[in-house]
């Protein structure tokens, strides 16, 4: 007889995500309840234990002054978080929140959609399904990066409800290779570097030496060629080419050859 062989499954355990208290500690709480469904965290002790684990930065300070050994510490804790981080008007502040929520970087369609309905459900926790689905639509289409994708949704997705408007915003993702964020990616410059500067002084000094000497037989024919053709000064300068000096009185005309035939 061929005895079938048995199945054994094993359920893999999910970590919780760190909370340190930057985002809201409601949506932290029901992401929490839902993780420890999954994990089988049935009882108070189980879920105290993972939530002091799971609390990172400030929020694990609220520690400090708690006895996680205590029966009601897992409300405690709660208690503590809202105290901490919680707002004295939070249904304003997720208002705010929600109207000035845009599309991260490198945040994907589905966690900005997932982040928009956790806001908006803290901010009108009474709203109707009308009324929410409208406010869903009008800020996801605005509060996108691509403005590609903004006039594609306003042109092929104007009737469409939030849900559907979320799946156009999808399919024209993956058709342009956006379905994941981009990486930003850090260029390393992995190019041989030049030797340092002083290194090639001392070749620098002696060219500098050797073109000095190479030079000085030239510098002395320039001087010697600009001296001799320098202007001459009145005292050097012949007789031929000074100008004619006139007389103040010249002797009248063949008083000289007179002079010359008188007798001795």
């Amino acid at each position: 007889m061929v005895t079938q062989p048995q199945v054994v499954l094993v359920k893999q355990f999910q970590p919780p995500k760190p909370y340190t208290g930057a985002s809201s500690w409601k949506g932290y709480r029901e992401y929490f309840e839902r993780l420890a469904t999954v994990n089988g965290w049935t009882t108070t002790k189980q879920k105290t234990e993972q939530l002091a684990l799971a609390l990172d930065g400030p929020a694990s300070k609220v520690l400090r002054d708690l006895d996680t050994s205590q029966p009601q510490a897992y409300s405690l804790i709660w208690e503590a978080l809202v105290r901490r981080f919680g707002s004295l008007d939070g249904a304003r502040e997720a208002m705010r929140r929600f109207d000035s929520r845009r599309q991260e970087e490198n945040e994907t369609i589905t966690d900005f959609e997932q982040a928009l309905r956790t806001l908006h459900r803290e901010a009108w926790p009474a709203a109707t399904a009308e009324q929410r689905d409208a406010a869903l639509k009008r800020r996801f289409e605005n509060g996108l990066i691509s403005t590609e994708m903004i006039q594609f949704l306003r042109l092929h997705a104007r009737d469409l409800d939030f849900h559907a408007t979320v799946n156009k915003a999808r399919q024209f993702s993956e058709a342009i290779g956006q379905s994941k964020p981009k990486k930003r990616v850090n260029f390393i410059d992995t190019r041989p570097k030049s030797p340092a500067q002083p290194e090639w002084e001392p070749f620098l000094h002696g060219f500098k030496e050797m073109m000095t000497e190479a030079l000085q037989p030239l510098q002395r024919a320039l001087r010697s060629q600009t001296q001799s053709n320098a202007p001459r000064t009145a005292a050097s300068t012949p007789l031929q080419s000074r100008p004619a000096t006139p007389l103040l009185n010249p002797p009248p005309r063949g008083a000289w050859q007179n002079q010359q035939q008188r007798p001795k």
